[in-house]
Parts: C-alpha cells; structure tokens; sequence
C-alpha cells in the first residue's frame, strides 16, 4: 500500500476540502432554486435560516470560500514549515476539527430539510474520511 509521507498528506488536505468546495459553488444556485418553495411552505425557523444561508449565487459563495481557502492554506503552510512542532500540530488539529463540525453541519442541515444540501457529497465521501485520516496521521506522527 502506498503511504504517504506526513508533510503531503497535509498538503494534499487542501486539495480534497477544495473539491469539497466546488461541490458548493457548482450547486448552491439551483439547489436555492429548487427548494424554496417547499422551504417557505413549511415556514419553519430553522428551515429558513439554513435556506437563506445557502440563498446566494455562486459568486458570492465563490467570495466567501476565498476566505476559506487562505485561511487553510496558511493552516497548512505553517503546518508544514513547522512540521515536528507541537504548536503546529495543534493549530492543524483544531482547523481539522473545524471541518469534522462543518461536516457533521452539512449532515444536520440535510436532516433537518430533508432535502440534499450543497457540500453532502464531498463532505461524506471525501472530505470526513480524509480528515480522519490526517488527524489520525498527526496523532501518530506526535
């Protein structure tokens, strides 16, 4: 089996919460679309607080994932500088558990809708498994 070496597995997170976030971009528009009529019917207060979260086109969300993508890619590069630190390690395992909470969130909303949620996919598939996978990585690496 290959395995891979600590500093690219970290590096490699970037990419992986990435294709997480084209998931978001790709979809929020027509998910927005297609599920505000059977959100505004219910007129539930959590329902419509997760709907106008997600009610934005694709740019806007682009704009917010911006943010997203330097603060991680900081996360990681520091990580990787300052790879036998204890610090770093920490400052990176509470940015994984970040994620873990916007995924368990991803799971949550599409409950609470019953209805897909743009990022379920990639956060289940993809992004969870590979978080783990890292956190497990750093645990054993320390």
């Amino acid at each position: 089996m290959l395995q891979l070496e600590l500093y690219n597995a970290i590096w490699l997170f970037v990419i992986v919460f990435m294709l997480h976030d084209f998931e978001e971009i790709i979809a929020v528009e027509n998910w927005a679309k297609r599920t505000e009529s059977k959100i505004r019917d219910e007129n539930k207060w959590i329902k419509n607080k997760i709907w106008h979260f997600w009610n934005v086109n694709s740019y806007s969300f682009a704009k917010r994932d911006v943010f997203i993508f330097l603060t991680m890619s900081i996360i990681t590069f520091v990580k990787v500088q300052y790879l036998e630190s204890t610090w770093s390690t920490l400052l990176f395992l509470s940015f994984l558990l970040f994620v873990l909470l916007h995924n368990i969130l991803h799971v949550l909303q599409t409950l609470f809708l019953k209805t897909y949620t743009p990022g379920l996919y990639t956060a289940i598939i993809l992004v969870t498994p590979y978080t783990i996978f890292c956190y497990d990585e750093l645990i054993d690496h320390s």
